[in-house]
């Protein structure tokens, strides 16, 4: 288990975030951000952050649901996602780790890194960030980067400056958190974090792919429900 500290978290709106952000555009470390902004949602309840993050990302990927949403719009929402949990379990909850991995995988390509490599992580970053046909979210422990909240926690990364190494969270709890900035290595080490509801393993993070942009869709990762760290409801 790893210690927690004091990480400094930087309001992307504020004036240094702002500058921050300026940096990423001028590396090219910010395509992630228009897409995702322009689909940008808030999460329906304090524990569906990772359900909010795969539809805020389907949208941005400009994936078609193939189902009417609203009147005659095709669009992801959190509620048209059926999870594996019940719908008690993830308003206590949420969902882990594994759990996402089968949800996204019904709708696009999807690549789950448990955190085990910050090297591997830095070089995903840069290749996410600078390429709109793939997006990123990560899965850590707000705790672990000062916030105080218990659960953990999913959002999509928005940009990368990397010699001044940030990151931008685009927080889907906007309600009660901004989107930040924050150190690459804090962010990890978040994601690092042991935690009970994944049975003591890390946490991590996904790439997102629309199937029609993967180059080789029949190398991407499948999980099996029965393989998630809880049951599937649906044998």
């Amino acid at each position: 288990m790893f210690k927690e500290q004091e990480v400094d978290l930087v309001k992307f709106t504020s004036a240094e975030g702002k500058r921050l952000f300026r940096g990423a555009m001028i590396q090219g470390q910010a395509e992630s951000f228009f897409k995702l902004m322009g689909n940008f949602s808030t999460q329906s309840a304090p524990t569906h952050g990772g359900v909010s993050s795969l539809a805020m990302v389907l949208n941005a990927l400009e994936i078609d649901p193939k189902r009417i949403w609203k009147g005659n719009w095709r669009w992801f929402s959190s509620e048209q996602m059926k999870t594996c949990s019940s719908a008690e379990s993830i308003q206590e909850h949420g969902i882990p780790f594994d759990e996402f991995t089968c949800l996204a995988q019904i709708y696009c390509q999807v690549e789950p890194y448990r955190a085990k490599d910050y090297q591997t992580f830095l070089s995903h970053l840069e290749i996410i960030t600078s390429d709109a046909k793939s997006q990123m979210v990560v899965h850590y422990s707000r705790s672990a980067l000062g916030q105080p909240d218990i659960l953990a926690h999913f959002s999509p990364i928005g940009g990368y400056n990397k010699e001044e190494d940030q990151v931008l969270i685009m927080d889907v709890a906007r309600g009660k958190y901004p989107s930040v900035w924050v150190k690459t290595r804090d962010l990890y080490d978040a994601m690092r974090m042991q935690s009970i509801e994944e049975s003591g393993r890390a946490r991590g993070y996904f790439i997102l792919s629309n199937p029609e942009d993967a180059k080789n869709s029949n190398a991407f990762f499948k999980l099996k429900c029965k393989d998630c760290t809880r049951q599937c409801r649906s044998k």
